[in-house]
């Protein structure tokens, strides 16, 4: 049989608000808004112009508590768009729109299968008398899934190619609350050739073959801790074997960018410096822009300056105006500031002070090949919060070197406020 492809999506979460919204230009706030609904009708675009033969969608379509009827209406639209094309859709509820809520009295358009919760289901899709592929799903049933979800699915029976499609966190994904959790090995049981599943909002390939496991992540970032590439997977399938080719749709980016300002001496280097890092990451591509943090990192004469009360804020205006200009655009969301002064470290070191201990225990704790228990407690009650996983980075990425290393600056530059003049 020839080659043929399908789409996976997952976390759509639709009408969901951005965070920091209130401190965007007034320009961008629709488009902010829109966000969520451009991805969507680009991801049919997809579908459409790559002549998928269907849609998956992995859970969490909506964003809970509140389900909008702008979303409802819109998804509506959206698949009708598939539905006139002869490509079907076909969806599971994540622990944001589980099974119960007020969306699935929605008059679904022709083709659409959503799965239940309760009993895996399965549907087939038939092209010419030949059935192309077996598709098997379960939606969760409450907003907190315990339950192994992966352990129903059955396994199928041999011949046409098998999906199953799931909301679900693989492997305690961290920053991720373990709803529906699962393993590699479940997954790997009853013998299917790829799940598509939803629930983690980074695109990954976990496992490519025998069978593929795929994270579509979600299509759009809603926040910086969203940054990166988002969208969906394009699969294309050849036998039993799967090929996913990841497809950047999000109709606005988001990014965090590192400029080194060591050895400036005054403002106007920073801002062109700065300048030169947003020309660099304009995006060529996207539909709309980027939202874009930077983070100023360095030692030097110009730390001093950018603590003074009013600078770093003209510093800002004066980036985002150059940001503003050009199609797309780029708006500086923040700065994030680990600068400190040119410190006189070995003789720091020498002495006998808070400023030396504080040396010392940096060189210690660096020199480990782990973090310490008692730093690391003390970084999961943060990190872990609620608060604390939609506001900062995964721990799990976290380069705790570096933290510390940016930790121990802040203190010296508490100790030392004046150390250059």
């Amino acid at each position: 049989m020839a080659r043929w492809r399908f789409v996976h999506a997952a976390d759509l979460h639709l009408d969901s608000p951005f965070v920091g919204l209130a401190q965007v230009h007034p320009q961008l706030r629709d488009a902010l808004v829109s966000a969520t609904f451009d991805s969507l009708r680009r991801l049919v675009d997809l579908c459409l112009a790559c002549r998928a033969e269907f849609l998956l969608l992995a859970g969490d379509l909506f964003d809970g508590p509140r389900l909008s009827l702008k979303a409802q209406v819109r998804l509506r639209q959206e698949l009708a768009r598939l539905s006139a094309a002869a490509v079907e859709t076909f969806i599971v509820w994540g622990n944001h729109d589980y099974q119960g809520r007020s969306h699935l009295s929605l008059d679904w358009p022709e083709g659409v299968t959503v799965f239940p919760a309760g009993e895996v289901g399965s549907r087939e899709v038939c092209r010419e008398g030949i059935v192309l592929a077996r598709i098997f799903g379960v939606s969760h049933g409450s907003a907190a899934e315990p339950e192994n979800l992966a352990r129903r699915f059955p396994a199928p029976d041999p011949g046409p190619f098998t999906i199953g499609l799931l909301h679900a966190n693989l492997d305690k994904s961290a920053g991720y609350d373990d709803y529906a959790p699962c393993s590699l090995a479940d997954l790997s049981r009853p013998g299917y050739d790829y799940w598509a599943l939803g629930h983690i909002h980074a695109p990954a390939v976990r496992r490519l073959a025998q069978p593929a496991v795929v994270y579509a992540g979600n299509p759009q970032g809603r926040h910086i801790n969203e940054s990166g590439p988002r969208g969906c997977y394009l699969v294309e399938v050849d036998g039993h074997e799967a090929h996913p080719q990841f497809q950047e749709i999000a109709a606005i980016s988001w990014q965090v960018r590192e400029v080194e300002v060591s050895g400036f001496s005054h403002l106007p280097q920073v801002a062109a410096r700065l300048s030169q890092e947003v020309e660099q990451a304009r995006p060529e591509h996207a539909a709309q822009g980027l939202m874009l943090r930077l983070t100023l990192r360095g030692r030097g004469p110009v730390h001093r300056e950018l603590r003074l009360p009013g600078h770093l804020a003209e510093l800002l205006d004066e980036v985002r105006e150059q940001g503003m200009s050009q199609h797309p655009w780029v708006w500086v969301e923040s700065f994030t500031l680990n600068t400190a002064p040119d410190y006189d470290l070995e003789a720091i070191r020498r002495g006998s002070g808070l400023a030396a201990t504080v040396l010392k225990i940096l060189k210690d704790t660096c020199g480990l090949q782990e973090l310490p228990p008692e730093i690391k407690g003390v970084l999961e009650s943060l990190y872990l919060s609620p608060q604390g996983r939609r506001y900062l980075p995964d721990l799990a990425s976290l380069d705790w070197r570096t933290y510390l290393q940016d930790t121990a600056d802040e203190i010296l530059t508490r100790l030392f406020p004046g150390e250059e003049e």
